[in-house]
């Protein structure tokens, strides 16, 4: 097969759908899936955020129930002013990492590089729960996190944290993105 042959569309696909190489073009332009995760730190403030976001909710619900009430539309906007100052706060005291689904076999070969010790392995492990969190974290990240950045993050913080860590950027190898038909995906014409 020719280079130039290699790069044709299928005939079959051609005459299916005439718009394959603009089907393709979008395929191949097609970003890998992206995990954030959200770290604060104040927790209080995430709650003071959906209490706000809450109260804002139902007294624009009450306002809306009742135009004419002045007292309630006022009470609409306090509530949406506050929420708004909470908001702002809660967004400051926040740091987003973002993850990224590696390509091809990337995640795969990284797991050879990082085996199970003999006893991870009894206990069911596919890689070094010592060595693998840090280097997928590493390499799945979005900001440019090293290995070393995050074997720090991962030995200093608590353990729900660290999972999540770890979680996220494991998450963003298994995010879905595609469908099999199954009745949820847009119809054809």
């Amino acid at each position: 097969m020719s280079a130039a042959a290699h790069h044709e569309p299928p005939a079959a696909a051609v005459a299916a759908d005439p718009h394959w190489a603009a089907k393709m073009a979008r395929l191949r332009a097609r970003t890998a899936a992206q995990v954030p995760l959200y770290l604060w730190q104040d927790p209080e403030l995430r709650d003071r955020f959906e209490e706000a976001r809450q109260a804002a909710q139902t007294a624009r619900q009450l306002a809306d129930a009742d135009p004419g009430n002045k007292a309630l539309a006022d009470e609409a906007k306090a509530a949406e002013t506050a929420l708004e100052e909470t908001r702002a706060a809660y967004q400051a005291d926040c740091e987003v990492l973002t993850f990224r689904a590696l390509p091809g076999d990337t995640f795969t070969q990284l797991v050879r590089e990082h085996p199970p010790t003999e006893e991870q392995a009894e206990s069911g492990s596919d890689w070094n729960e010592d060595t693998f969190p840090a280097a997928l974290i590493s390499a799945a990240s979005v900001d440019g996190m090293t290995e070393e950045e995050a074997a720090e993050l991962l030995a200093g913080w608590g353990m729900a944290d660290r999972v999540e860590l770890f979680q996220a950027a494991l998450a963003a190898q298994n995010t879905k993105r595609s469908d099999w038909g199954k009745g949820s995906g847009p119809t054809r014409s």
